[in-house]
């Protein structure tokens, strides 16, 4: 039986998120893990917040209250309950639209060249290209055993020079952390996923000889190219016909209605070299995961829910001579929206206050921003179902929380001066 765990989702400042901190509700420590298709400069947040969640860890506190610690911070989402680990590496491995976008925007499609040269070089590929004669391998007198490695044709290194010269091979997608790509059994791919194709095969070249070889038997580097040409011809009509072929693929065929479902797709073979799983990750949408919302509204930028307004929160820190502003804009629904309201005005309340021009500019002016700004979040409805992760907690409202009544303590001083000049002056 799996255990229940707790966990936070932690997300970066452009809503992008970075990964998960959790602990088991019996467990002794806190465990990382970073969202396996986010981008490059999230992984690198990644790492940072590995150090955090030590460092919190080494302070002495418990694991849940490690997560509740954290669950503070901008940008992390209340402590949630979860079934077990496994669901948190489920979350972990969901791939969002805006993964595809980012990867789809490594494209260069300002460079025409380049991507005739694309469809030249898969064009000129014959099939003695694609039988790849591999040498090495002979034992040699010494008794040692050459490695055997793959004597590619000059054709296949134009197909893959063309790949990397329309930016089909990009750092943004961590092949590494991903499972390596495979022809899915409609045959088709994705733009996106041919750009995760591409990178994972060319890249994984020089890691292990032969995988160039493999995916050219297998035909993926040829619907690598074929879904790139697509996508270059017309993005949106490429989009929806990859995502149309995988739709009919994963519905039953009609030739007998009372056949079982599990026999005819026995019956129904995969194309030559294509495996029998639906992809290297797993993708939305999805029958146990919720529909994407609708594109043409705006999206919350921390669940992934609809409706959203475009918002702007604000936060002020004042020590002395030291200032601290902090922002944090786009679209929220109604509900992640109050949360970061309350969070960034109860902060304001408590540390906007400790020098002079905090006092008597900053915190009071970021004070009525907030207040505008909540007006639009609170006129939403309230959200559909999310896409990015767990809905935020907005908690109890500010009067509530005993830290927004710091704020009396410089107000009671200002009082007091003036009572006190007044008093002077009498």
């Amino acid at each position: 039986m799996t255990n229940p765990v707790h966990y936070i989702t932690v997300t970066a400042p452009d809503g992008e998120v970075i990964g998960y901190a959790w602990a088991a509700a019996d467990g002794d420590d806190v465990e990382w893990v970073n969202r396996r298709a986010s981008s490059s400069s999230a992984y690198d947040a990644g790492t940072q917040w590995y150090g955090r969640v030590r460092e919190a860890r080494e302070r002495g506190l418990t694991p849940l209250g490690v997560l509740h610690l954290l669950s503070h911070e901008p940008g992390v989402g209340p402590v949630t309950e979860a079934a077990g680990a496994d669901a948190v590496e489920e979350l972990a491995r969901v791939v969002t639209p805006a993964d595809d976008q980012r990867l789809l925007a490594q494209l260069d499609r300002d460079d025409a060249e380049a991507w005739r040269e694309l469809a030249d070089a898969f064009d000129a590929l014959t099939d003695d290209d694609r039988e790849v004669e591999w040498g090495g391998g002979q034992k040699s007198p010494s008794g040692a055993i050459h490695v055997p490695f793959p004597k590619y044709s000059e054709g296949v290194f134009r197909a893959v020079d063309a790949l990397q010269r329309v930016g089909a091979v990009t750092p943004e997608h961590r092949w590494m952390d991903n499972p390596m790509p495979t022809l899915p059994p409609e045959g088709a791919l994705r733009p996106a996923d041919a750009v995760r194709a591409a990178t994972a095969v060319v890249r994984g070249e020089k890691f292990c000889d032969g995988t160039i070889d493999h995916a050219l038997k297998t035909g993926l580097l040829d619907a690598v190219a074929d879904s790139l040409r697509a996508w270059y011809t017309d993005p949106h009509a490429a989009q929806h016909a990859a995502e149309a072929d995988v739709q009919r693929a994963r519905q039953p065929t009609t030739q007998s209605a009372t056949q079982p479902v599990t026999q005819r797709a026995a019956q129904s073979p995969a194309p030559a070299g294509a495996p029998s799983d639906r992809g290297p990750v797993p993708r939305l949408p999805r029958a146990d995961l919720p529909e994407p919302p609708d594109p043409s509204l705006p999206m919350c930028r921390f669940c992934g829910g609809s409706p959203a307004a475009d918002v702007a929160f604000r936060a002020h820190r004042g020590l002395l001579v030291v200032m601290g502003f902090r922002r944090t804009d786009g679209p929220m629904c109604m509900t992640c929206g109050l949360a970061v309201y309350r969070a960034l005005t109860t902060h304001t309340l408590a540390w906007g206050w400790w020098s002079p021009l905090s006092l008597f500019l900053f915190a009071p002016l970021t004070l009525v921003r907030n207040v505008l700004a909540v007006r639009r979040v609170k006129r939403l409805p309230a959200p559909g179902p999310g896409t990015l992760g767990p809905r935020y907690d907005p908690g109890v409202p500010v009067r509530r929380r005993p830290r927004a009544y710091i704020a009396l303590i410089p107000v009671l001083w200002v009082l007091f001066m003036i009572v006190t000049g007044l008093s002077g002056g009498v």
